[in-house]
């Protein structure tokens, strides 16, 4: 994918990247990235788009195309680095698990061009899986001779034992949305509005919120819950009877995947967010529930505690702990004037940290200052 003809005055970068679909952080960040006109005006760039699945239900499934696609990559990679000849790679390599045996392969075709390489880590996990002597040496030879990213700071230690250099640190951001005027269709909005919006999945903490909730009913606490999002590795027929065992019909409603300006009218409209994940590493939804103004609930995971600061633009509450969860939703809904502070001080962190134009600025810089122009 050819994004420039004027080679003469801009650096060649290849991007080894996974473009939607499916839509997930990583996808849409790589989007951000090669859509940029920051990026389009500076370099002159080709794109190689390492597509496996299609969708998010076959990204754990192993099968026979998907080996031979990896092969076929394989090629084209070393045909874009003999044809192309760049002076720079990028490459969102998967951290752990056989993605990232399968990337360290991609890596070891590109070293043999003797190119720079930068690598950037949305995931972690790598301290935990380096547990043995092989799988720390193959790890030191990845990262060696190369430039890596990181989304915070507090995510280098995770590669501190595999990495000796001083990665770069480049958070991600998000699109600023115009304000939506649509129908606030829901049936009493005195009645503080919980928001979750993410796939249906256990490790984004959905049956945790269901817990909490549930104590918070049984407490008396009056309020209406929206979960909006996608099946993954939990099917709406499951949330529904967990609901309903719950006894969380009446308050609490699944509405499914939204998108563009129907997902935006959920922010608008909600009164808090609450994402309780356990495995994500930094969450743009958050970043998204911030610039429609709403106080944020979420853990301390990843790099979240950079962007959701804890009793100021919300509140961070440890995994999988539905008591602390179910306790700080109260907080919110027992006073608005707070849900307001704290949502005004989230809008303004993302207006001066998270935006887009802060991402494309941020490896814009980056890119310069490997290439060393």
């Amino acid at each position: 994918m050819k994004k420039s003809d004027n080679k003469n005055f801009k650096p060649k970068v290849l991007f080894l990247v996974q473009l939607p679909p499916p839509v997930h952080g990583v996808s849409l960040m790589n989007t951000y990235i090669i859509e940029s006109d920051i990026i389009n005006k500076n370099f002159d760039f080709n794109v190689i788009d390492l597509r496996f699945v299609n969708s998010m239900d076959q990204l754990q499934k192993f099968s026979i195309s998907k080996v031979l696609t990896v092969l076929k990559y394989c090629f084209e990679i070393a045909y874009k680095m003999l044809i192309f000849k760049p002076q720079l790679v990028y490459f969102t390599l998967m951290p752990t698990g056989l993605g990232f045996y399968r990337d360290a392969f991609y890596v070891f075709i590109l070293k043999i061009f003797k190119t720079k390489i930068i690598l950037h880590l949305h995931g972690k996990g790598i301290k935990k899986n380096t547990n043995n002597v092989v799988k720390k040496k193959i790890y030191k030879w990845v990262f060696s001779n190369t430039y890596i990213i990181c989304l915070s700071e507090r995510l280098t230690e995770d590669i501190s034992d595999v990495y000796s250099g001083d990665p770069f640190i480049v958070p991600n951001g998000i699109e600023v949305q115009p304000k939506i005027n649509g129908i606030i269709n829901l049936s009493n909005k005195s009645i503080p509005q919980i928001l979750f919006l993410s796939n249906y999945t256990r490790n984004k903490g959905i049956l945790v919120l269901i817990e909490a909730l549930s104590i918070l009913k049984k407490q008396g606490y009056i309020f209406n819950a929206r979960f909006v999002g996608a099946p993954f590795d939990i099917t709406t027929e499951f949330l529904q009877k967990t609901i309903i065992n719950q006894n969380l019909t009446e308050v609490v409603k699944i509405i499914g995947p939204l998108y563009d300006k129907n997902k935006f009218l959920e922010f608008q409209n909600a009164d808090i967010f609450v994402f309780p994940t356990y495995n994500d590493v930094f969450g743009l939804v958050n970043l998204e529930a911030m610039q429609y103004s709403l106080p944020v609930i979420s853990t301390f995971e990843g790099s979240i505690p950079d962007i959701v600061i804890d009793n100021l633009t919300g509140f961070l509450v440890e995994t999988q702990n539905a008591q602390m969860l179910a306790e700080k939703i109260a907080i919110l809904l027992n006073d608005k004037d707070l849900r307001i502070k704290m949502g005004k001080k989230g809008y303004e962190r993302f207006l001066n940290n998270f935006t887009l134009n802060h991402f494309e600025s941020n490896m814009n810089t980056t890119f310069h200052a490997i290439l060393g122009i």
